[in-house]
């Protein structure tokens, strides 16, 4: 319906989440990730769920103990157009911070996942 995401996870990432299936399903209908089918463990034994965009890296909701806080870490999409996959996002309804350029030089957009964890989409290098 929405085609494939114009962005790719460059490395596997793990993001704390309070409730696992509404974020679980917020990852799969806003930015169409897909289950990722593996037979791996957590070392913290909470539960969790891995999903990825195709056979690249996977990026892991870890479910948090009933009143434990959210450690917001710095997760890093890549994209080769930003216009392009910030319109992308909107059409899902997922409101994106304007496009800026860090102190590097590098063109970048942040958004915010269901339980506010920080998304970062910047230009693909080379």
């Amino acid at each position: 319906m929405w085609g494939k995401p114009p962005f790719s996870i460059p490395d596997n990432y793990a993001i704390d989440v309070c409730d696992l299936a509404a974020a679980g399903e917020w990852y799969k209908e806003k930015l169409g990730l897909h289950v990722a089918h593996n037979e791996r463990e957590e070392d913290s034994g909470r539960p969790f769920l891995d999903l990825r965009m195709s056979d690249e890296a996977f990026l892991s909701l870890v479910e948090l103990p009933p009143g434990a806080s959210v450690e917001n870490r710095h997760v890093v999409f890549f994209a080769k157009n930003l216009e392009k996959a910030k319109q992308w996002l909107a059409g899902r309804g997922v409101l994106a911070e304007p496009i800026t350029t860090d102190s590097g030089g590098n063109r970048l957009f942040r958004f915010r996942d269901l339980e506010g964890n920080t998304i970062e989409v910047c230009i693909e290098p080379g």
